[in-house]
């Protein structure tokens, strides 16, 4: 029995079915071209990154660690639709997920190319080709292709990514968009904010122009108390405190609940 859920964000984010009976995603046919996890290694495309043991994990979520049932899960309503962080397809014994971003959120008119073309004026969700993590249930081993696509499904799998070498810390350092403290070195960045960085630096190397600026407006929006300077465009940063809030804002991990408009982190009770 196949089922495409999605989960919600926020503190009471909670798994919803959407649809049932319907095989979402084919199963590609190169898992078998499993290496371990290696930051600094670059996967050829028929091959796939592997945990082994995953339920053994910290970050493996309670959901793959249940029998599924279909019945204990609720239909979305409609209103959730915006809130949905990521899909996950169930289809017997294998969990394919997919991280949702707005840009997969399409609202444009558009109609089926078929013998009686139908126009639909309601926003459509798109489901990607290839999802972003699979999971084989009866090996206990979860597949990607990008550790930072899963990062917000699985709480501390970034623990995987490799720390930022003392030299990529000072060179992340030294970008323009940075008003580095005297007192504050590249020494002084510890090991979590050094993997942060890693993960950053990928980030931003997809990144257009225009997107950087976007960004930045982004971190100010969420991060009042973090110093900007307009002429400059850069960010003060003088502890570890403001190099994460930098670091989580270039991740795009702040977001404003539908109700009640509190601003909060991802995967976190936090408060922002």
């Amino acid at each position: 029995m196949n089922h495409l859920l999605a989960k919600t964000k926020g503190r009471n984010g909670n798994f919803f079915k959407v649809i049932s009976n319907r095989q979402i995603f084919d199963m590609p046919d190169d898992l078998n071209n499993a290496v371990e996890y290696n930051s600094d290694y670059k996967l050829e495309d028929d091959e796939w990154f592997a945990v082994t043991e995953f339920s053994e994990k910290e970050y493996c979520i309670d959901f793959l660690t249940t029998r599924f049932i279909s019945t204990d899960y609720n239909q979305l309503p409609r209103a959730e639709y915006t809130n949905v962080e990521y899909l996950v397809a169930y289809q017997t014994g294998v969990y394919c997920f997919q991280k949702l971003s707005s840009s997969q959120i399409i609202r444009k008119k558009y109609f089926s190319i078929s013998d009686q073309p139908d126009l639909v004026d309601s926003p459509i969700i798109v489901i990607n080709e290839i999802p972003d993590a699979i999971y084989v249930k009866d090996d206990d081993t979860l597949y990607f292709k990008r550790l930072p696509a899963i990062t917000t499904i699985f709480k501390g799998i970034y623990e995987l990514y490799k720390e930022a070498t003392q030299e990529e810390t000072e060179e992340f350092l030294q970008n323009d968009f940075i008003n580095l403290d005297e007192s504050f070195t590249a020494d002084s960045v510890k090991k979590a904010n050094r993997k942060r960085i890693a993960m950053a630096q990928e980030t931003l190397k997809k990144f257009k122009p225009k997107e950087k600026k976007q960004i930045f407006s982004y971190i100010r929006e969420y991060c009042a108390d973090l110093e900007f300077d307009e002429n400059d465009e850069n960010f003060s940063i003088s502890n570890e405190e403001d190099l994460k809030k930098l670091l989580y804002g270039i991740e795009q991990r702040y977001y404003t609940t539908r109700i009640g408009n509190e601003k909060r982190l991802a995967n976190s009770i936090t408060t922002v």
